[in-house]
């Protein structure tokens, strides 16, 4: 099984991690919802509520392709270690993330994990930040060269697998966050 773990890209279009896995094999498209990551200052409900309206429209999308969105509430080390367990996880196929220090650190942790469990994990770059570079020389080219690549079409099928819970959405107050109203915001 492949997991395709969708994060902050929340989109069948442009998605390269999620062509890559549907070529490798069978997918389970996933989203974590973290309830750390939704304790932190920098986040609030009108922000859940947002990405909430998205997961459930990417739902429908993956599922025209033939894999709904699952979606797990926890710890994302705990929720994909439940899935090893459970299923079997061959690849784990992401974008990289810029968010907060936060995620930063979760990040991290996944990938300890995951090379603990000698599971790929495949982090594909989305945005002109470069983890891990020591010098900005060469970065513009880099840049361009990245901003040039054409936009990935979304798969035109993907193999899901059968039996597994979609799971439920929880809503802002089941992530303990206060009423956040923002009315026409989008």
């Amino acid at each position: 099984m492949q997991i395709v773990w969708f994060k902050r890209d929340l989109r069948v279009v442009d998605h390269l991690p999620l062509v890559r896995a549907a070529s490798a094999g069978p997918v389970l498209p996933l989203y974590i919802v973290e309830p750390d990551l939704w304790r932190q200052p920098d986040i609030a409900g009108r922000q859940w509520d947002f990405l909430r309206e998205c997961l459930v429209e990417l739902r429908q999308e993956l599922a025209a392709l033939g894999a709904p969105l699952v979606v797990r509430v926890g710890d994302a080390v705990d929720v994909l270690r439940e899935f090893r367990d459970s299923q079997g996880i061959e690849g784990i196929w992401s974008h990289e993330e810029t968010g907060n220090a936060w995620t930063y650190e979760r990040d991290k942790a996944v990938a300890a994990w995951s090379r603990q469990q000698s599971i790929d994990w495949t982090q594909l770059q989305q945005h002109g930040v470069i983890r891990g570079l020591r010098s900005r020389n060469g970065w513009a080219r880099k840049w361009d060269a990245l901003m040039r690549r054409p936009v990935t079409p979304a798969p035109a099928s993907i193999s899901g697998l059968d039996g597994i819970d979609p799971g439920e959405f929880p809503n802002a107050a089941d992530l303990g966050l206060s009423e956040d109203a923002c009315p026409g915001r989008q």
